[in-house]
């Protein structure tokens, strides 16, 4: 508002009041009470305005906030890759332990099969031979 009352409002104040001055004064009375009013107003506004925007900064996250939540979010998500990276490299230990394990197993798994496939050889070797040297003495005699 610009501090000066409508032309009808002064038209019906000059109407009532019928003493120019004193019709002049109650005008000027009333757009200096609405001058201060405003003025109260516009205060009040910038006041509101402050306490808004400190209630929603309260509420709402900021953006050192934010940068601060990602930041920890991404030193975890370091943390994780090198306790993954280590539990892997562990795995992998593990991995080739058991690897050299059943090696050994096999190979003497394999020594254990050639040496009894040797004394089986070796009874039927003793088993034949003595079953010809039976049958050439059969034959012999």
């Amino acid at each position: 508002m610009s501090g000066y009352l409508p032309y009808e409002i002064t038209k019906s104040i000059e109407e009532v009041i019928t003493d120019p001055e004193l019709a002049k004064k109650v005008i000027e009375a009333i757009e200096k009470s609405l001058s201060s009013i405003e003025e109260k107003a516009k205060e009040q506004k910038i006041i509101i305005k402050h306490e808004l925007k400190d209630e929603l900064t309260k509420e709402l996250v900021t953006k050192d906030e934010l940068k601060a939540t990602e930041e920890r979010l991404r030193r975890e998500i370091e943390e994780v890759r090198g306790e993954i990276k280590t539990t892997e490299e562990r795995l992998r230990g593990e991995i080739r332990a058991t690897e050299e394990r059943l090696r050994t197993e096999i190979h003497r798994w394999r020594a254990d099969t050639i040496k009894w496939m040797f004394i089986f050889w070796l009874g039927q070797i003793a088993t034949f031979a003595g079953i010809l040297i039976g049958v050439l003495k059969l034959m012999l005699k």
